[in-house]
C-alpha cells in the first residue's frame, strides 16, 4: 500500500503521539535519515524513532482505513479537476468571455484551496 504520509499527517497528525508525530514529520515533510531524525528528536536512539515512526505511519494507516477522509479528498480533488477541463472546454468552444463560466473557474480555484 503506497500511502502518501505527508497527507495523512495533514488529515490525522493530531491523532497520532507527539513522538509518532515528530517522527512521521521529519521523515516525509522533512526527508531526513533515521540518525537524524533520532538527532532532531532530541538525541534519542535510531530504534526509539525508528520506532515511533513505525508506530505513526501504523497509526495513519489504521485511522485512513477507517474513515477514508485522505481517499475522499483526492476524489474530490480529482473530480473538481475534472470540471474545471469541462468548464474551460466550455468556455473556449463558445469563444465568448463568459461570467458564469469565469465564476465557475473561481469558484472550482476556492474550493481547491480550502481543501
Amino acid at each position: 500500500m503506497d500511502e502518501n504520509y505527508a497527507l495523512l499527517l495533514d488529515i490525522y497528525g493530531e491523532l497520532l503521539s507527539k513522538n509518532q508525530r515528530e517522527a512521521v514529520d521529519l521523515k516525509y515533510n522533512s526527508d531526513l535519515s533515521l540518525s537524524e531524525i533520532a538527532e532532531e528528536m532530541g538525541g534519542i536512539s535510531r530504534p526509539a524513532a525508528n520506532d515511533a515512526r513505525k508506530k505513526g505511519e501504523k497509526r495513519l494507516r489504521e485511522l485512513e482505513d477507517a474513515l477514508g477522509n485522505a481517499r475522499r479528498l483526492k476524489l474530490v480533488s480529482e473530480k473538481i479537476k475534472r470540471a474545471r477541463t469541462v468548464v474551460s472546454a466550455i468556455a473556449e468552444s463558445s469563444g465568448e468571455n463568459n461570467e458564469q463560466v469565469s465564476e465557475l473557474l473561481e469558484i472550482f480555484s476556492e474550493i481547491e484551496e480550502a481543501m
